[in-house]
């Protein structure tokens, strides 16, 4: 299980998601993770469709 945080362009944390995933490689990579986080941030409406481009995303400790 990763830990993604979600910030805004402003660099306030918005929320951190638990993604489930066995391990990093060909099938779950970080990018993977991180678009999942995204979607997640819309479908709670943390942030509109058209502004989440603008998010960032790091995979915490």
């Amino acid at each position: 299980m990763a830990n993604i945080e979600v910030r805004d362009t402003d660099g306030k944390l918005l929320h951190t998601y638990q993604i489930l995933a066995d391990g990093f490689g060909t099938l779950n990579t970080t990018e993977h993770m991180f678009e999942m986080a995204r979607r997640n941030a819309i479908e709670d409406e943390l942030v509109s469709k058209d502004r989440a481009d603008e998010l960032t995303f790091s995979v915490a400790g």
